[in-house]
């Protein structure tokens, strides 16, 4: 074989192998005067409690960054996510579709890593993501920090439409340590860089927030609108951060309390290094700015001094989980401007669900092509505009596992496995008033049997359609 040749195909196995690389040679990105697409910074924290935001009335955790983006944007009172766990909520945030329909509707079993069947565990290659709805738009997209979608590696960031990635595959890991090998220790498999395992060191939460900054600061040069995923896994376990963050936190006087705020202050800092760099290179006003938790507080938690529950669900009764409130509702803003109005405050159910379809409606996308189409709406109108009166969701559905909800209206099926306040209500379906009873404190079921039929009914419509899946589960298991 001649020089030239061997050289040609190693510049041809170069680009096939590069991954996130081998995208900026295939995509054609338009400048911002010919296409006046938004940036869209899109920002998921974990495990963050409805009761851990300022704006939210949390009066000892700081989070001024948070804040100030609520009230320069709609922040909503009734922020729905569409699971009570990491895997599936990121899943049904990412395509806007009910999660359960494409067999996502459990945390996938990382342990398969190890006989070598990770080729399903994720998000179906064929069910798009956003950065693949955006790709073809000439979105220049970056990914930084939980991916949790998908171990194999065609179901990793680089094949899933992000041009550069920079974070870990798995569900959760150690702000501090990350080895250079797969092993049983899944709290420190490694980071990747595109699809390369590269060195780490640093504290994660500040890692992220400058790869994020960084990335915008790189890219603002009018080429291409820009596409950030930051998926912080603060302030999911391991309870890790620097003393300089809980050392600015001295009037919270339970420890764990203290050191939990600790984290989510500095995710909240991180947060304003990245709307810096948007105003920095002169595009945060041109810049979609999405801000949500992946499901509600966990149950249990003791940090470092013992003294107990360290994130809040503000009253809500449940936890991480469950499909009580205290495990799905949660923190949910979006700031646009001339698009969103400024500092409103939304009663009205929504869904992280909601996130894909309203960006791509802006952008002239109505459907995803796929074979499960967006079960999520497009905000907009609902918010400012011709559907006002309405609600977004006159239906929402609930499923994990064994446990399942139905908000329809007012009125909110639940049954759950544990009930860990009032354990006497585990296994049974409950029934409650929202509108004149968000804490789920009273239940209906026996005072209108005909509403609990008729949503036992209706859901059991939508969850007989689900299909299987290798590890949560179908219909067929749910207990009654």
């Amino acid at each position: 074989m001649k020089l030239k040749e061997l050289l040609t195909i190693i510049s041809i196995l170069t680009l096939v192998l590069s991954g996130c690389q081998s995208k900026k040679q295939e995509r054609t990105e338009l400048s911002n005067k010919q296409n006046p697409y938004p940036n869209v910074v899109l920002i998921y924290a974990d495990d963050m409690g409805y009761g851990d935001a300022g704006y939210l009335g949390a009066t000892d955790i700081k989070t001024p960054s948070i804040d100030k983006l609520a009230n320069e944007g709609v922040y909503f009172t009734q922020g729905y996510v569409s699971a009570s766990v990491c895997g599936p909520s990121r899943a049904g945030l990412m395509t806007g579709v009910y999660q359960q329909r494409f067999g996502c509707g459990e945390n996938g079993p990382e342990e398969r890593w190890y006989t070598g069947e990770t080729q399903n565990v994720g998000v179906p290659a064929k069910q798009p993501l956003l950065s693949e709805l955006l790709e073809p738009l000439g979105y220049k997209s970056k990914m930084v920090g939980k991916w949790h979608l998908g171990l194999d590696e065609h179901l990793r960031p680089c094949q899933r439409g992000f041009d550069e990635f920079y974070g870990f595959i798995n569900g959760s890991h150690d702000y501090y340590k990350a080895d250079t090998v797969f092993s049983s220790k899944r709290g420190t498999w490694p980071m990747f860089r595109n699809n390369d395992i590269v060195k780490y060191e640093g504290y994660a939460t500040e890692v992220f927030s400058n790869e994020a900054a960084q990335f915008i600061d790189e890219n603002a040069n009018g080429e291409a609108p820009l596409f950030v995923y930051l998926a912080y896994n603060a302030v999911h376990h391991p309870w890790q951060v620097p003393d300089e963050y809980v050392g600015r936190l001295a009037h919270i006087e339970n420890a764990d309390r203290r050191f939990f705020g600790g984290m989510l202050l500095a995710m909240d800092e991180g947060i304003g290094q990245v709307v810096d760099a948007l105003k920095r290179n002169e595009i945060y006003d041109n810049t979609i700015l999405i801000f949500i938790s992946d499901n509600g507080s966990p149950s249990g938690q003791k940090g470092p001094a013992g003294k107990g529950q360290m994130s809040s669900t503000a009253g809500f009764r449940g936890w991480k989980g469950d499909t009580f409130e205290g495990g799905i509702r949660v923190p949910y803003l979006i700031r646009w401007p001339g698009v969103l109005p400024q500092g409103k405050v939304y009663e009205k159910p929504v869904s992280n669900l909601d996130v894909v379809p309203t960006i791509m409606a802006h952008l002239g996308v109505t459907s995803n092509g796929a074979r499960y189409d967006f079960d999520g709406v497009d905000l907009v109108p609902y918010i400012n505009g011709a559907k006002e009166e309405q609600s977004p969701h006159e239906v929402m559905y609930f499923r994990r596992d064994d446990d399942y909800a139905i908000r329809k209206g007012k009125w909110k099926l639940t049954w759950n496995d544990r009930d860990l306040e009032h354990p006497e209500d585990a296994k049974k379906p409950l029934l409650f008033d929202m509108d004149a009873d968000k804490y789920e404190t009273t239940n209906l079921a026996d005072k209108h049997p005909e509403i609990l039929e008729d949503l036992q009914n209706t859901f059991d419509a939508w969850d007989s359609q689900l299909p299987n899946s290798p590890w949560w589960g179908g219909p067929s298991n749910r207990k009654k």
